[in-house]
């Protein structure tokens, strides 16, 4: 990975489950990286060594300025999950403070939702990290470009309507109980077409792009 990825100046985390920030930890003592996350997202970086003048805790709400872009922490929720024939929302946990480890998978609890809206110059970015959002947090917030978890047609008409970006990336879409080298299996790959098909049934004129993984892409 630190082949592909040399710099990370700031990580923004979504929520504090293990497929969002297990890695964080390494990531930020390794390449100084400034974070951003709840309570819970900080008490584990604290937890796993990461400095104090690294971390910025949220609650929601917050707009922040940092050199050359600003983003305004926005309040969502997690998206819901099939489980048993059903399907419901994980319960809400959060860690309140650091412990002197070790830091086991149960310690990676959800510690609240947030997407983050970023203003660089004329570029609106929208980044949807959670499988789910709070339709009236939406409310002008009009994107150029949404980083989008694949929702079902409903949800994504809704998120659409209140953005109406002009490019979807489609994200959060791999196995990420696999190793990267496994690549993407075509089961998830299919989900993120039929999200991309959605969105252009829903707007032909909104470009969507599926990224690989290492992939770079300039935002314009």
């Amino acid at each position: 990975m630190l082949k592909a990825i040399q710099r990370a100046d700031y990580i923004f985390a979504g929520h504090s489950h293990a497929d969002h920030i297990a890695d964080l930890p390494f990531i930020a003592k390794k390449l100084g990286s400034k974070v951003i996350g709840s309570r819970t997202t900080t008490n584990i970086a604290l937890t796993a060594g990461v400095d104090k003048s690294q971390l910025v805790t949220i609650s929601g709400g917050e707009k922040l300025d940092f050199k050359g872009f600003s983003v305004q922490v926005v309040e969502s929720e997690h998206g819901e999950l099939k489980r048993r024939g059903g399907k419901r929302r994980p319960k809400f946990e959060e860690i309140t403070k650091p412990w002197s480890g070790p830091i086991l998978g149960s310690s990676f609890v959800e510690g609240g939702c947030y997407l983050y809206y970023f203003t660089f110059g004329k570029l609106r970015l929208l980044h949807q990290s959670s499988g789910g959002f709070i339709e009236d947090n939406l409310t002008n917030l009009r994107s150029d470009i949404a980083l989008l978890y694949p929702l079902d047609r409903n949800d994504s008409a809704t998120i659409l309507k209140a953005l109406q970006p002009q490019t979807v990336y489609v994200h959060h879409f791999d196995e990420w109980r696999n190793s990267i080298l496994e690549g993407i299996p075509e089961s998830n790959s299919r989900r993120a077409q039929r999200f991309a098909r959605d969105v252009n049934a829903i707007d032909k004129q909104i470009k969507v792009i599926i990224p690989k993984f290492f992939e770079t892409h300039t935002l314009e």
